[in-house]
């Protein structure tokens, strides 16, 4: 299973520090870093916010735990 997480500023605080959102979304095996940094085009140049980060994550299964 993979997700692209993303890490938008959305803001800043009283003291002018960043603001942070993350945002995951799933995606398929298949989904390379081309597919991701396309999606990561798209999505900032549609958003009011800036994509500071995003990374593809692969998650595996381990096995049971009882």
């Amino acid at each position: 299973m993979k997700r692209l997480v993303l890490r938008w500023i959305v803001g800043y605080d009283e003291l002018n520090n960043r603001v942070y959102r993350r945002q995951t979304i799933n995606v398929d095996d298949s989904f390379t870093q081309e597919n991701a940094q396309t999606v990561v085009d798209i999505l900032d140049k549609y958003s009011k916010y800036i994509c500071e980060s995003a990374q593809a994550v692969t998650t595996e299964e381990v096995g049971d735990i009882i």
